[in-house]
């Protein structure tokens, strides 16, 4: 049990194997773990950033095609999103807030303020963030952000996650230094963002007592 829990949490690692003993088998797996991983709250855990880097480098290094994994794990986050939002807006809103309580009504009026206003634009970048892209659309179903901004930005911000994260990997994930350094390399590109969002807000603050 140990060993599959371990295989799991290394699923990257063990990614140039699994596709040269299963290079058909392969996409449903893929597909499993990025579906899994946003649209249901328990698999939060499950590899993300660094595994779509290591996806686009075990790619540039095989005979398999880039743009079938492109569309397998585009779809596959898009439609993960869809399934965390019904499930924010059924079991969510049943459980959750009819019979847990939880969040309280004041907590959940200003969520649902902020779904209006920032949450096309929250999307776009969510998924790039751990946990954050798990329970971010599972909170949109539950505040019921309308459903065609949500799909709209969702699927922009699922393609964009995609395509930076598997393109970087495709062509920079087999430098030497970037492998042996590809946690840190993450950080920093995880780093870049948030302080791009910083300035932003602080800019947009600054502004406004002028």
């Amino acid at each position: 049990m140990m060993q599959i829990w371990q295989m799991i949490l290394n699923f990257d690692a063990h990614l140039p194997d699994l596709v040269a003993m299963h290079a058909n088998l392969v996409y449903f797996i893929l597909f499993g773990v990025i579906f899994l991983q946003i649209g249901i709250l328990p698999f939060f855990f499950l590899p993300s950033n660094p595994f779509l880097f290591v996806c686009g480098a075990v790619w540039a290094a095989s005979h398999l095609s880039i743009s079938l994994l492109l569309i397998v794990l585009t779809a596959a986050a898009i439609l993960g999103n869809l399934c965390g939002y019904g499930l924010g807006k059924t079991l969510g809103q049943i459980f959750f807030v009819n019979y847990l309580k939880w969040p309280n009504q004041t907590t959940l009026d200003k969520t649902r303020v902020f779904y209006h206003k920032h949450g096309e634009k929250g999307f776009l970048f969510c998924l790039f963030l751990p946990v954050i892209r798990t329970i971010a659309p599972f909170l949109a179903g539950i505040t019921q952000m309308v459903f065609y901004k949500f799909v709209r930005a969702a699927s922009v911000g699922s393609l964009l996650w995609v395509l930076t994260c598997v393109l970087m990997g495709y062509f920079f994930g087999n430098i030497p230094i970037i492998m042996h350094h590809l946690g840190t390399f993450t950080l920093a590109g995880l780093a870049v963002v948030i302080l791009v969002v910083i300035f932003k807000k602080s800019w947009e603050y600054f502004n406004k007592l002028n």
